[in-house]
């Protein structure tokens, strides 16, 4: 069973990174830097699912991962936030008007065809 954990690294005011587990408190590295934060919560995620396979007890992290979206331009006129998938922080994202082809081309998406292919079909 393949079980994903959300993981924050966030640089602090002093210039050191604190990293943390959401859902599972005190799961919890911090560092000089944003690598060693990195292998240090790693480790201590490990330490801590030892600890409670050990105890007999299976993790259960008790967090989902929300991104608030924070739009200071465009056509609204005050800033809004605004809940969007973890897909945006990849960069993926659709354009207007590829999403409009695509909801112009059905589910399946795909290019329409042209004049002289759907004459040959």
């Amino acid at each position: 069973m393949t079980q994903h954990y959300s993981v924050v690294v966030e640089r602090e005011d002093n210039g050191s990174f604190s990293a943390w587990v959401a859902g599972l408190p005190g799961v919890y590295a911090a560092a000089d830097t944003a690598a060693v934060a990195k292998r240090a919560i790693r480790a201590a995620l490990t330490a801590h699912l030892e600890a409670l396979t050990e105890l007999g007890r299976t993790p259960a992290p008790n967090a989902s991962v929300l991104v608030l979206r924070y739009d200071t331009g465009g056509k609204h006129k005050r800033p809004r936030l605004q809940f969007v998938g973890l897909g945006s922080l990849l960069g993926r994202h659709k354009s207007p008007a590829k999403a409009a082809a695509a909801r112009r081309n059905g589910a399946r998406g795909g290019r329409p065809r042209t004049l002289a292919a759907s004459r040959t079909a």
